[in-house]
């Protein structure tokens, strides 16, 4: 009778190695799909390439992502995602801020290029912008709208505001201006925008 109890803990072993190797290659992956987007360009990233650099088959590849869209903006997120975090203080509106401005040097910095490059990607490729709206751009409006609530529940908004509207005002010139570049995108423009953008919101103290 202890042969089977033997087999069944010599799986279960397997299996508790076997998962933490599996978060080791998915980090390798996610690595080195972020170092090539960096170097190369979306247009430039393939599966063969990634799977490559991290050591990895295509098929494992293939079994956590459906698509280079999919890797590429998940690659993205790892990288970006720390960068530009949702503090949480006394004051939910100077969380916003600091996340607005934390985003705003992120932008202006080495991935400011990969940023735009998918965006104007997602123009022509339904799939990059499918992939970029629901794993970067719907997640930040998620936890954005959140502070944007605990603002108002606070007292630091105007209960009657729209949150998409603010969220929208704060975002779009950031973009707007990385895509253009027809004037710059630095702290100077940032703390007139968050000035102008919450004008109509948030309540005076």
């Amino acid at each position: 009778m202890s042969a089977p109890s033997e087999a069944h803990d010599a799986s279960c072993a397997t299996c508790r190695r076997g998962r933490p190797r599996s978060e080791r290659v998915k980090h390798k992956v996610l690595e080195a799909a972020a170092e090539l987007l960096e170097k190369r360009g979306f247009k430039g990233l393939t599966i063969e390439a990634v799977a490559e650099r991290a050591g990895a088959s295509k098929v494992t590849i293939y079994r956590w992502w459906p698509g280079k869209a999919a890797l590429a903006t998940d690659a993205f997120l790892a990288v970006l995602a720390p960068l530009a975090p949702f503090p949480e203080s006394r004051s939910p509106l100077e969380d916003l801020r600091e996340h607005i401005f934390g985003l705003v040097s992120v932008l202006t910095g080495r991935w400011g290029p990969v940023t735009a490059s998918l965006i104007a990607e997602g123009v022509s490729d339904p799939e990059v912008r499918a992939a970029m709206l629901a794993r970067w751009i719907e997640p930040r409006r998620v936890q954005a709208r959140k502070v944007v609530a605990r603002a108002i529940e606070a007292g630091e908004m105007h209960p009657e505001v729209d949150p998409e509207v603010v969220l929208d005002s704060l975002y779009g010139p950031l973009y707007l201006r990385l895509l253009f570049g027809h004037e710059p995108l630095d702290a100077a423009f940032a703390t007139q925008m968050w000035k102008n953008a919450l004008a109509g919101s948030a309540v005076a103290r």
